[in-house]
């Protein structure tokens, strides 16, 4: 069974003059990074449209491939996020540091513009990996929140309350279930249920 949506600390008061530091960090974490896509979308439409196009689409699916990579082979693996599992609905443990958020972004630019021989389109690829990586912080904040959010957020809610409260094993995926499908990560029950609809 899938768990219900536990009460969210986001909706907790909090003493007047008393800072929320996960807030101001998303407040400056969405401004960098507002100003990294705009940079990096300005340097990848100098390729031509068409092109910057293909790009940031094939960028927003290598997020979604790395978000479900991290999530399965670091988070659960070898840098586990423990704290998340204990209090998921904690928003200083949702959210990635800055720092890493940087330095991984650099390292990407870095390496899609070595593998295509092309800054621009380097650059075109990694504003297809920002435009995912911040829906990405902002569906899993809003995922763990109290809001009831329409068809789209109950479903991702749904597999990723999964994860949390039946198996850890499973559902890796946050803004998309696809890899969770692809590498067989998905519950037997939700599989065969699936299924049995698509043969219907």
């Amino acid at each position: 069974m899938y768990g219900k949506s536990p009460k969210s600390s986001l909706a907790e008061p909090h003493l007047p003059g008393t800072p929320r530091p996960y807030t101001e960090g998303m407040g400056v974490r969405f401004c960098v990074f507002a100003i990294l896509f705009a940079a990096s979308t300005a340097a990848g439409v100098q390729s031509g449209l068409g092109r910057f196009a293909a790009l940031f689409a094939a960028g927003v699916l290598a997020w979604t491939m790395i978000e479900y990579l991290l999530h399965r082979l670091a988070f659960h693996g070898f840098a586990p996020h423990s704290e998340h599992h204990a209090n998921p609905t904690d928003p200083v443990f949702i959210v990635a540091p800055l720092w890493l958020s940087l330095s991984s972004t650099a390292v990407l630019l870095a390496g899609f513009s070595l593998a295509a021989r092309s800054w621009t389109m380097g650059a075109s690829t990694v504003a297809g990996v920002i435009a995912g990586y911040l829906a990405y912080e902002g569906i899993h904040l809003r995922i763990h929140s109290p809001a009831a959010g329409g068809a789209v957020l109950r479903a991702l809610r749904k597999h990723h309350y999964y994860h949390h409260f039946a198996s850890d094993q499973v559902c890796f995926g946050v803004t998309s279930p696809l890899w969770d499908w692809v590498f067989g990560t998905v519950p037997c029950s939700t599989a065969e249920t699936e299924t049995r609809t698509r043969q219907a």
